[in-house]
């Protein structure tokens, strides 16, 4: 499967977490995790419209004053979501700071703390020193956290003492017009392709009608004479967590055939202790969660500065459980 997004990690493998999601075709970018973003250019993070946080440790975190203040008077409306307790943190942040210059600015930030059953909203207005708007809460369903066109962002909260989030990114379906099969059956190109492409998508009804140069066609017909269908690309994050059976529960239908799993190794087997104590996963353990979802490539991160001089341990490690591609 081609990528249509470029994923770039925030730092090295020893550094602080997180990765930067642009998408080729939109622009559009996301960041998982808020670690040092000093390696990122100015431009990269200016595209950044959603951020999705696994927990408020610092090194998780210390990248939202870099963040701000690129953004500060820019006409930016940022989405930050995050475990309960984030829109706390996020304030205070946000109140550290004098803002008696800045009633012209237009940047809004809203935070969202995500419960097992519900999500709950609050905006920071620049032009308001921010100063929190009236919280507002939505239900949660199911394990989506958020859907825009082109991705949704499903979520699982998982044990590291404290909760932290695992993200899932799932794209639509992938649909692409044969533009041979349009010629040959003398349909114009127009609107109605939109009106197909998103009802694909939505996967309505096969019966639906859509009105192609004055005459009606179900959607069954139209998708089987011009119509590619592809499933959407998966991307799925998951840092600072125990190998426990708890965990693995929520993580397992989180990541399940993920195409690409970004996923923490603290540390190597010889430090397998520091990792159960800490709550986090070995580079094996990381291999075996791969294998346990049937992922097609793992690409492992947040490695511990105890283990410096052993890099490709990590790697080799890993390989022992999952057969696929690791990077």
């Amino acid at each position: 499967m081609t990528f249509p997004w470029h994923i770039e990690a925030l730092n090295s493998p020893f550094g602080d977490p997180g990765f930067i999601l642009r998408h080729n075709y939109t622009g559009q970018a996301l960041l998982f995790d808020l670690g040092d973003l000093h390696g990122l250019s100015a431009k990269s993070i200016l595209k950044v419209s959603h951020i999705f946080i696994s927990h408020g440790h610092i090194d998780h975190l210390i990248g939202f004053d870099h963040l701000l203040r690129l953004t500060l008077n820019r006409s930016k409306h940022l989405h930050i979501f995050g475990p309960p307790g984030i829109t706390e943190m996020i304030g205070h942040k946000l109140q550290g700071y004098c803002w008696n210059l800045t009633a012209h600015y237009e940047l809004l930030i809203s935070v969202h703390d995500i419960h097992e059953n519900m999500i709950e909203q609050k905006t920071f207005a620049c032009r308001q020193k921010f100063q929190p708007q009236a919280t507002t809460t939505q239900p949660r369903k199911d394990a989506t956290i958020f859907t825009a066109p082109t991705f949704s962002i499903a979520a699982a909260t998982l044990d590291h003492g404290t909760p932290c989030l695992a993200f899932a990114m799932k794209e639509p379906l992938q649909v692409k017009i044969r533009p041979e099969e349009l010629d040959r059956r003398g349909w114009p190109p127009g609107p109605w392709l939109s009106k197909v492409r998103q009802a694909l998508q939505a996967k309505s009804p096969t019966d639906t009608v859509i009105e192609i140069a004055g005459q009606n066609h179900q959607l069954q017909e139209i998708a089987e004479a011009i119509a590619l269908i592809e499933p959407g690309l998966t991307i799925a994050y998951v840092t600072d967590t125990g190998f426990t059976q708890q965990n693995l529960q929520q993580l397992i239908p989180l990541i399940k055939g993920a195409d690409l799993l970004l996923c923490e190794a603290a540390f190597l087997e010889s430090a397998a202790d520091k990792a159960k104590v800490s709550r986090h996963l070995t580079a094996a353990q990381a291999g075996k969660l791969a294998s346990l979802a049937q992922v097609g490539h793992l690409q492992l991160f947040h490695f511990s500065p105890r283990h410096t001089d052993e890099k490709e341990a990590f790697y080799q490690q890993a390989r022992e459980y999952f057969t696929g591609p690791i990077s």
